[in-house]
């Protein structure tokens, strides 16, 4: 079945250009010029992915993708934003309201569809994990594991996350898309949350679980949030390993919180 892909672009030359590079790639495709005219096409196209420009008319990448987000029948559509802005609170405000992707204009088309290759990969382990117990797993790669936390959060899954790396191993129960309980050794919560997100090697491992208890709340979205503002700053200061980045970030969240 071929996946179906949304553009969402007021520039007819930017949408005749996708329209015929994802036609070929083999997306079935439909385009909207603006926000609201998006939300009138989703229900009957009903896309597995839309690619959105942040400055429409009408109404904004930002709203768009919250309009989308706040409807419990679209969870699954993956996110894009399109945007000729280049700065890192755009792309902050795009995770906040729960995009899954920025890339930033001129646009780079074999970038895009590695892209959207990736982001459609995800949603077919998704469904394929129907059949298999719900058991989502794989590698880490790149911002993988950021992936794997959204789709949970967007799926109010119930189960436990292992991630591994060697002989390190982080431990991450999850209630109906809230973190309940996280663990990496002595760091508890959030603090073990962000050991595994520094982690560019290693496995993942979700499966579901019929009773899952813990004493945590963490919002998902919230604290991907504060991991890319933190990050954000620390390499502003300075480039550093990921040992580093690590250890950076925890003395700053820790800075943080006893102000």
């Amino acid at each position: 079945m071929k996946k179906r892909v949304l553009v969402v672009d007021h520039e007819p030359k930017l949408c005749s250009i996708l329209t015929r590079v994802l036609s070929e790639q083999g997306y079935d495709v439909q385009v909207a010029d603006n926000g609201r005219r998006a939300l009138e096409v989703i229900p009957q196209f009903n896309p597995h992915l839309v690619i959105a420009d942040v400055a429409l008319p009408q109404m904004d990448g930002f709203e768009l993708c919250q309009r989308i987000r706040s409807d419990a029948r679209f969870k699954a559509i993956r996110f894009i934003f399109l945007t000729a802005k280049d700065a890192r609170e755009d792309e902050i405000e795009g995770l906040s309201v729960g995009a899954d992707d920025y890339i930033t204009k001129p646009l780079d088309v074999d970038k895009l569809l590695a892209r959207l290759d990736a982001r459609l990969r995800w949603l077919d382990k998704v469904e394929e994990s129907s059949a298999s117990n719900g058991i989502i797993s794989g590698s880490l790669a790149g911002r993988n594991l950021i992936d794997v936390l959204q789709i949970l959060e967007l799926g109010q899954k119930k189960g436990e996350l292992r991630i591994t790396q060697d002989d390190k191993n982080v431990r991450i129960l999850i209630f109906e898309g809230e973190i309940v309980f996280a663990e990496y050794g002595t760091k508890k919560g959030k603090l073990a949350v962000y050991t595994a997100l520094t982690w560019q090697e290693g496995r993942f491992c979700f499966t579901p679980l019929e009773k899952v208890e813990g004493k945590e709340h963490l919002e998902i979205t919230p604290l991907l949030l504060e991991w890319a503002q933190v990050s954000d700053e620390i390499a502003r200061r300075k480039p550093a390993s990921s040992e580093n980045i690590l250890d950076e970030f925890l003395r700053y969240v820790k800075e943080r919180e006893n102000m």
